[in-house]
């Protein structure tokens, strides 16, 4: 029987005999302590058994890593070089789009406006020269036309842009968006008020551990609370027999 098989044959057996002891007075108490102590120990074997495969493992898993990484770095490094190249003249291509699509919706803004304008100056005209022929109800409905052309919404056609879009084969290319937090009073008020998810903000709980860890009961903080607890720790000690 080697090593681990021998581990094995000691460990498997401890879960059942740990819950046939129901802890009720002083002896039962005695025994948890007992047998709490020799689980200690076994996993103190346990340790030294499997410890020095893991450490064997990692090493070569880290060094399988360190060779990786060394024949990939030339390619990332080629690849994000290539991937700048590529994005800048995506966004200048993309930058022109934008500007090109901006003209174009001016330009017919203008043209639009224009128009109406052009039609506008008509009816007044025609609504004056009914005006002077005394047909005063013709010249308000046409200067009332005038004045509901002037308040509808403008609704222009603009072109696509000529300019092509990027077009990669075998490859694309994306656009990722991160939230950045620029103020987080601002944002912890924002939570408070009722204007954003609570889950936009996460509490630092390493912090707040350590803080009460060392103020205990002391601890103040709005909205946190120290709260104790137990747990068995070997202070590597036993009764003499």
């Amino acid at each position: 029987m080697n090593e681990i098989e021998l581990i094995q044959e000691k460990v498997m057996p401890i879960p059942e005999q740990a819950k046939m002891i129901v802890v009720r007075d002083q002896p039962s108490l005695s025994m948890a302590n007992d047998f709490y102590l020799t689980i200690r120990a076994l996993r103190k074997e346990v340790d030294s058994t499997f410890d020095p495969i893991i450490k064997k493992s990692h090493e070569a898993h880290k060094e399988a890593l360190n060779q990786k990484a060394k024949y990939e770095a030339p390619l990332l490094m080629a690849e994000k070089y290539l991937n700048g190249q590529v994005t800048a003249y995506h966004q200048e291509i993309e930058k022109k789009r934008r500007e090109e699509a901006e003209l174009a919706r001016q330009k017919a803004i203008k043209e639009e406006m224009e128009r109406r304008k052009a039609e506008e100056e008509a009816r007044i005209a025609q609504a004056a020269e009914l005006e002077a022929v005394g047909a005063t109800e013709e010249a308000n409905s046409l200067i009332q036309e005038a004045v509901d052309d002037t308040q509808k919404p403008l609704e222009v056609y603009v072109p696509p842009p000529t300019t092509q879009k990027v077009e990669l084969e075998g490859a694309s290319i994306k656009t990722y968006w991160q939230a950045e937090v620029t103020d987080l009073r601002a944002l912890c008020r924002a939570v408070a008020d009722g204007k954003t998810a609570i889950a936009c903000v996460e509490p630092n709980m390493t912090v707040l551990n350590a803080q009460a860890r060392a103020l205990k009961k002391e601890m103040a903080i709005p909205g946190v609370r120290a709260v104790p607890t137990s747990s068995m720790a070997s202070t590597g000690k036993r009764r003499a027999a």
